[in-house]
């Protein structure tokens, strides 16, 4: 893949939509702050093709809401979900995303220590890498 990790394509897709939502946006961990926050964190996937340039990255996607904040919460969580999947073949920082799959729907976590309802949801990419140099593998269109 190119440089930068799934998360940050995923966050470009959600940058028009947090812009008018009210939610924050973070890569990797949950930040203290704000409440209503959405967090994409790479989280490994299936084994790359070792022939193909081919690979599986998985997404996790946590959204945290206010604090009886469940059922706003559980919708942000749907929205994310709905923006995600779907998504045409397109060349997203030099790679091209073939496709998402979800491999678990919007599951309600628990509270944070502060009270907070905490949801998941994972996706499955499949990605053809951008062509490095030293690369072993083969890209599928060639």
């Amino acid at each position: 893949m190119a440089d930068q990790p799934v998360s940050e394509g995923i966050r470009a897709l959600l940058a028009t939509h947090v812009a008018t939502s009210g939610w924050a946006l973070e890569t990797g961990m949950l930040p203290t702050t704000p409440d209503k926050v959405i967090s994409l964190a790479d989280t490994g996937g299936q084994p790359s093709n070792p022939k193909w340039l081919l690979d599986y990255p998985q997404l996790q996607v946590t959204v945290r809401g206010a604090v009886g904040g469940y059922i706003a919460a559980f919708a942000e969580a749907k929205a994310v979900k709905d923006i995600i999947l779907g998504l045409p073949s397109q060349t997203i920082n030099d790679d091209i995303w073939d496709g998402v799959l979800m491999t678990s729907d919007v599951a309600f976590i628990g509270k944070d220590e502060n009270e907070r309802p905490i949801f998941t949801a994972n996706f499955n990419l499949i990605i053809e890498p951008a062509l490095v140099a030293n690369s072993n593998r083969v890209a599928l269109n060639k």
